[in-house]
């Protein structure tokens, strides 16, 4: 029973920050915000926030000149391309970000002043502002609302079954071995809510170029979630060879019953 509690409980732990990674990637714009560098460092969304602001400006403040028209173009990629221009974009990133998986449904535009910022060129304060086309998926944004109340759900529940297999007493052996199998299956969810679904499912979802947003923060935190999911491996084959070591001790120091031998050898 208390190996079954153990096993419920880390079940359980593993929802929970599975979920909790899976916030931080595909359903995060603050984190969009605080890493845009990482972000535009995604071609895809680099190149499509490039094209949409170059097609609203360009002609407009260069009035038709093909070399005026190149260097405003030029000082957009440099924009995109530079930590500090990333600042200047990270709040329309976390927007974008935010209308995608639906948790605002204003429109994404970039206003006039941003535009000065981008462009490099005080005309486009004279500009209306430039609205980004950003679909509202609707499979993303239930999947955004259902974590939020499953992860705080989830990890109440494996702190009530962690106390309650405490109680009960668990068998040494028998809760190591649970531990080592829950850490080589944590390690496993933590590579694919960690870095595989937010890659690769959005994208599936839509062929807005703004689906790539997810990716370029899961590519840009991939190293720590394989290391991660390394670690965790390495701790649960630990746990299952301490397991395994435990019960041949245990066999092994079992004192042989003699109490058959000593009524093979009384008196009758």
């Amino acid at each position: 029973m208390a190996g079954l509690l153990f096993g419920v409980a880390f079940a359980c732990a593993c929802v929970a920050i599975s979920g909790f990674l899976l916030q931080r990637t595909a359903f995060s714009p603050a984190h969009t915000y605080d890493s845009a560098d990482v972000v535009l460092a995604n071609d895809v969304v680099r190149d499509e926030l490039v094209r949409t602001v170059s097609d609203a400006t360009v002609n407009q403040i260069s009035g038709g000149d093909a070399g005026q028209a190149a260097v405003i173009v030029q000082n957009i990629q440099l924009v995109a391309t530079t930590t500090a221009g990333s600042e200047i974009l990270a709040e329309v990133l976390r927007d974008a970000h935010a209308h995608l998986i639906g948790q605002d449904d204003a429109p994404v535009q970039v206003t006039p002043q941003q535009l000065v910022q981008i462009v490099r060129d005080e005309r486009a304060l004279a500009l209306p502002a430039v609205t980004i086309e950003v679909p509202r998926v609707g499979a993303l944004a239930t999947t955004d609302t259902a974590l939020d109340w499953v992860v705080p759900i989830a990890a109440l529940a494996a702190v009530v079954f962690f106390v309650l297999c405490m109680l009960a007493h668990p068998e040494k052996a028998a809760l190591v071995r649970t531990l080592g199998i829950g850490l080589v299956v944590l390690a496993a969810l933590t590579v694919l809510f960690g870095w595989v679904i937010p890659s690769f499912v959005p994208t599936l979802l839509t062929d807005s170029p703004w689906a790539e947003i997810p990716a370029g923060l899961a590519d840009g935190s991939r190293t720590l979630v394989l290391g991660t999911a390394l670690l965790l491996t390495g701790a649960g084959l630990a746990c299952l060879a301490a397991a395994g070591r435990m019960g041949r001790s245990r066999r092994w120091s079992t004192p042989v019953s003699t109490y058959r031998y000593r009524d093979e050898r009384s008196w009758s």
